[in-house]
């Protein structure tokens, strides 16, 4: 063998061993293609430019993988009466609306970095909540729990009230931890359906807080436009976006539905509970399969999808996440956080144990990815057959005002 094919060959070897941790890396349709041009020409020997080509794909990859920007959203939801139907939308859009966000991605000194995302939930105008606070509750302060969320909104109830929304607005903006990062994205986006002029905050009052941290504030009107709205919109530098609130996305069954499902609650095996909140975190994953499927067959497929993708993480209680986040994790866990089955191992058997489940986690996740892109094809296909549109919601919405607080920092969707 010459020296000069010697590192090709190394690199090749590399490959073929690390496939299924770059179809997790890479997702979608590109993971599939890699993993499937790898395995399949495993026994022939591939021409040294095919094999240059693929290094910066694979550099790229690690970066991304390694290195991530943050997204921070505050969804603030008016729960007075009349507004079940934004509460069922927020239910309904939050795996694609993540999904979407997830998907976003800047290039720094030529490396792709891809990003994470925290969400904040609050509500307003209840009338079950204290007047003292501004009828406003925190609900959840910025977390990467996806499930938590969700576990969340479903909580979430209507009763008549007083809805101050600039005052909800400042709230956000000063009692959250939002990133110092200038290179981060924060957003506060805010639904309701009353006079944006109630309480003691002003409009002008709520975007100077939310200014003075870079914070892009984006009002969705639930309802034809409404000029309080429209003038505290321009105030926030956006645009009023409308939606009906009542709006229900319609589902197109695909053939590729129910393996997607089946490999949906596979993927639940391959996590491994650790810590105080272990039990509970699966129990609440699982609940959130349950009250996704309850909305719509649709909903069931999108979390499913999201799951398969990096923007569903959960290193603070699954020990395959945790291990991917630190590799010395199981070294420095005590016994004690591990479940039962996990102690008195030795670390060289927890390792196993982990990688054996984030080996079958990644295939899962590369399944998923094709059969996804399977199913975009043909609802693409069924769609224009059938001359199937979807006017504007409330993940919608929320993505074309995100675009263009994306586009200025140099993030592409």
């Amino acid at each position: 063998m010459s020296e000069q094919s010697r590192p090709t060959k190394k690199l090749g070897s590399w490959l073929r061993r690390h496939s299924l941790t770059l179809v997790a890396a890479l997702g979608g349709a590109a993971g599939v293609a890699y993993a499937a041009g790898w395995h399949s020409s495993a026994a022939a020997t591939a021409a040294p430019t095919a094999q240059i080509a693929v290094v910066p794909t694979v550099a790229a990859v690690m970066e991304k993988a390694s290195v991530q920007d943050t997204v921070q959203i505050a969804l603030i939801l008016d729960t007075s009466s009349s507004m079940d139907g934004l509460i069922n939308q927020a239910r309904s859009h939050l795996w694609k609306m993540v999904d979407d966000m997830g998907k976003m991605t800047r290039v720094v000194n030529g490396k792709t970095r891809g990003v994470k995302i925290e969400l904040a939930l609050f509500e307003y105008g209840n009338q079950t909540l204290s007047s003292d606070t501004g009828f406003i509750r925190q609900v959840l302060p910025l977390t990467s729990d996806l499930d938590k969320v969700s576990e969340q909104l479903h909580g979430l109830f209507t009763n008549g009230g007083s809805e101050y929304a600039g005052q909800a607005i400042e709230q956000a903006a000063t009692s959250l931890q939002w990133s110092s990062d200038p290179s981060a994205m924060r957003f506060v986006f805010l639904a309701g359906n009353e006079g944006f002029d109630q309480g003691p905050v002003s409009a002008a009052t709520a975007m100077a807080a939310a200014a003075k941290k870079d914070i892009s504030v984006q009002l969705i009107y639930c309802g034809d436009k409404e000029s309080t709205w429209e003038a505290a919109a321009k105030l926030a530098a956006s645009d009023l976006v409308t939606i009906d609130q009542n709006q229900v996305a319609q589902h197109i069954a695909s053939p590729q539905d129910a393996d997607i499902m089946r490999l949906g609650d596979e993927l639940n095996g391959t996590y491994i509970a650790y810590g105080s909140e272990g039990r509970a975190s699966i129990a609440r994953q699982k609940s959130a399969d349950v009250s996704s499927a309850k909305l719509s067959p649709k909903v069931a497929l999108e979390r499913v999808q999201l799951k398969s993708k990096k923007a569903y993480r959960n290193d603070s209680w699954d020990l395959v996440d945790a291990v991917d986040k630190n590799s010395n994790f199981l070294a420095q866990a005590s016994d004690d956080k591990l479940r039962e089955e996990m102690k008195g191992k030795s670390l060289a058997e927890k390792e196993q144990i982990v990688k054996a489940n984030a080996a079958k986690r990644s295939e899962l996740k590369a399944k998923i990815a094709k059969l996804e892109s399977e199913r975009a094809t043909y609802i693409d296909a069924e769609k224009k057959k059938q001359g199937t549109t979807e006017g504007p919601s409330l993940d919608s919405e929320l993505m074309k005002s995100a675009k263009k607080v994306a586009g200025k920092k140099g993030y592409k969707p």
